[in-house]
């Protein structure tokens, strides 16, 4: 199978390439070079709880949501055994940290809207899960765009707040690209249950993130050298 002229980005991965170690970087970009049915564990790890998350909030976290969305584990296998205990342990934590989740308010209006914006000719989804108005315990009620992670963020701990900020700024700016009002980001971090605020759009880190996407297309042109299709990004 062909590598494809641009590798595909979302938030996440921005924030998982930016914060690799620069013998890593090649490396992250070698993994979204390979032909999907290899990147089984990266694309659908998480897909049940995603895939419930604006239903569970717009019926102010009906139990019976995620009720159902554990029966469906019980019965989903993959090609391998390993796959699918890793699968049903993974869902099975996320579903008990969204439980436990002290959101210090409640979302209203919730909708969903697949949004992306465009870094050095690049195209990035956004990873807002979905859009809602934010009605706190205290204080003013605000649009937001969640970006729930449920696996956690897999880096040091002083890079964890610029892996937020990415994705958050990217969020943001795909919201604006798309007509979707926002005041802010909301990130959510299931694992540890840590809620941050993003007010954004900042300029400093778009241009990280530009400078990053010019980076992603002189390495990716260079992997696609080594898989043999001698093409640059864009040319095919």
């Amino acid at each position: 199978m062909p590598t494809p002229t641009a590798p595909p980005l979302n938030g996440r991965r921005i924030a998982e390439f930016y914060n690799a170690t620069e013998v890593a970087k090649k490396s992250v970009l070698r993994a979204y070079a390979k032909p999907p049915e290899e990147q089984e564990a990266r694309i659908i790890l998480y897909d049940p709880i995603r895939k419930a998350l604006p239903d569970y909030f717009r019926s102010d976290r009906d139990s019976a949501v995620l009720d159902h969305v554990a029966e469906k584990l019980e019965t989903r296998e993959f090609r391998t055994r390993e796959f699918s205990d890793t699968w049903y342990k993974s869902n099975s934590a996320a579903l008990a940290a969204l439980r436990d989740l002290d959101l210090r308010g409640t979302f209203e209006d919730v909708t969903t809207s697949r949004a992306s914006i465009i870094a050095a000719k690049l195209r990035i989804i956004s990873t807002a899960d979905f859009y809602a108005t934010f009605v706190p315990k205290q204080g003013k009620r605000r649009r937001v765009g969640v970006i729930v992670n449920p696996s956690g963020i897999t880096v040091r701990a002083d890079k964890r707040g610029t892996w937020i900020n990415i994705e958050s700024e990217i969020a943001c700016r795909a919201a604006a690209a798309h007509d979707l009002k926002i005041d802010e980001a909301m990130y959510i971090d299931l694992r540890k249950g840590d809620i941050t605020r993003y007010n954004g759009p900042k300029k400093l880190m778009w241009n990280e993130i530009v400078a990053t996407c010019e980076r992603i297309v002189r390495d990716w042109r260079d992997i696609r050298m080594e898989r043999g299709t001698g093409e640059e990004p864009g040319r095919a």
